[in-house]
């Protein structure tokens, strides 16, 4: 039987921009060598190399100034005017040949999606870890993202699916996504995150629905600092998953950043990786086609195990909890689940509690009866 195709290579990593930089690229080792050790890819998952975007393709969600001055940078040919591109800043550093590190990304995530079109390894989720670089604009890099491979990805699975869903469990809203495809009835875009209130990139409230023809198609499921599992999960599988499932994609991209995890030190929600993995399980048992892509996560300790948990959730494989002795690793991550329990204020909670009832009030105001879902 065919196994599923997980698109990696070492030369990911060359997707550097720095050592002083939050983005650590040997996260994407540490989780290739975590599945690794558990023997997935003598079991269950078929490792393959990705191939660059076709900057043409890349075209067709990014403006080519915008690539032009990606190419430009990247070769050392720092023009005046880079910074209005979102390049040169803390968030978006230039750094050696990030164009093609950046077509490589993005070259997984379509390498995905075509899996998927062709029912490669089964037809029913592909995965690029490296992918979800979700804040990425049409013409400007933002919140460490180049190329909005999601958005590309997405333009591919187009031409043959007629309904593609979006799924973003990342903590911070997934606004380059959302804004690409803002007037687009095909693509339905849901995000669930840390409140614009309070976090980057400030956007993502109920109330952005979409636009013209895409009016109702885009889903925003905001929350509160410390925010934790429960509250969490029940949002998500009282407003928008009821969404999701009314939409019936006809395949999902799913973007599986691991921010949202209590350990993370950009961002201010509670969840353990046992929660968060619950929003994926959710999604897999829709039945649908997934594209399985990155995100955000800067914890060392939790994104590797994180994404491992998720892709055995994805192709149906139970793992034991405890982490292989020959795992380089094992010293820092002993287990794949959390066992450290999360302690939030009391006053905390009923905020977070009262955020997300307020989120999901919303979200069923401005778009349950456009699905004939009851409120």
């Amino acid at each position: 039987m065919p196994r599923p195709l997980f698109f990696y290579s070492d030369a990911l990593m060359a997707y550097d921009m720095g050592p002083q930089h939050p983005l650590k690229p040997i996260r994407l080792r540490m989780t290739y060598e975590l599945l690794e050790s558990y023997n997935l890819f003598d079991t269950a998952l078929e490792l393959v190399e990705p191939s660059l975007a076709d900057p043409e393709e890349v075209a067709q969600i990014h403006s080519r100034n915008y690539l032009e001055a990606l190419h430009r940078l990247s070769s050392g040919d720092y023009f005046p005017g880079a910074y209005r591109y979102g390049f040169g800043t803390g968030d978006n550093p230039i750094f050696p040949d990030m164009y093609e590190a950046s077509l490589r990304y993005t070259g997984a995530s379509l390498n995905a999606a075509q899996a998927i079109l062709d029912g490669a390894g089964g037809g029913m989720v592909a995965f690029n870890l490296s992918g979800g670089l979700h804040h990425a604009h049409y013409d400007r890099a933002a919140g460490f993202c180049i190329l909005n491979d999601a958005a590309v990805a997405i333009r591919r699975l187009r031409t043959r699916f007629a309904r593609v869903a979006y799924v973003d469990i990342d903590v911070h809203h997934g606004d380059g996504v959302q804004e690409l495809f803002y007037d687009d009835p095909a693509v339905l875009t849901v995000s669930l995150h840390e409140s614009g209130d309070t976090l980057f990139p400030g956007t993502g409230y109920p109330e952005e629905i979409g636009e013209g023809a895409g009016e109702g198609y885009s889903v925003n499921l905001p929350y509160g600092a410390f925010t934790t599992d429960d509250v969490w999960l029940q949002a998500w599988r009282e407003a928008a998953l009821p969404i999701l499932r009314a939409f019936d994609p006809e395949v999902i991209v799913l973007q599986m950043g691991t921010d949202a995890h209590f350990l993370d030190p950009l961002a201010h929600l509670c969840l353990t990786a046992q929660g968060w993995l619950q929003a994926i399980r959710d999604v897999r048992a829709l039945g649908k086609p997934i594209v399985a892509i990155g995100g955000g996560g800067y914890n060392l300790t939790t994104v590797p195990r994180m994404w491992t948990l998720a892709v055995a959730a994805l192709i149906g494989v139970e793992l034991p909890d405890v982490v292989p002795d020959r795992y380089a690793y094992r010293n820092r991550i002993p287990t794949l689940t959390d066992h450290q329990e999360v302690h939030v204020d009391a006053r905390e909670a009923g905020h977070a509690r009262r955020v997300a009832q307020q989120s999901v009030q919303q979200l069923k105001q401005f778009l349950f009866a456009r699905y004939n879902l009851k409120s």
